[in-house]
């Protein structure tokens, strides 16, 4: 009993300051719980939606008679054109200005 006390009392006189820290959660296991926890959300959610008959299971059938020209509105401004023009612009520029140069005379 006498050693009981003794733990006791050196538990009660402990100073405030020698409190150990709480032991921190990685932020690399709460980024891994989460991502398990949305993927574990968006698999229950698909596998809920999977008899409801929204998924199409063939391509529609095409119509007994078309249109021989049907006219269609092309956009002129495609992602293809802005690529090419972001690069060919750019390179001619430089090009005339790398060829100009050779004519500067000291």
């Amino acid at each position: 009993q006498a050693a009981q006390r003794s733990a006791a009392a050196a538990r009660i006189t402990q100073p405030l300051d020698s409190v150990q820290p709480e032991a921190e959660t990685p932020w690399t296991a709460c980024m891994l719980a989460g991502l398990g926890l949305g993927y574990a959300a968006a698999a229950a959610g698909a596998y809920s939606r999977q008899g409801s008959g929204r998924v199409a299971r063939a391509a529609e059938g095409k119509p007994a008679v078309a249109a021989a020209r049907t006219p269609v509105a092309y956009p002129i401004f495609t992602f293809r054109w802005l690529a090419i023009h972001a690069l060919t612009i750019p390179t001619v520029f430089f090009l005339g200005a790398i060829s100009s140069m050779q004519f500067i005379q000291r």
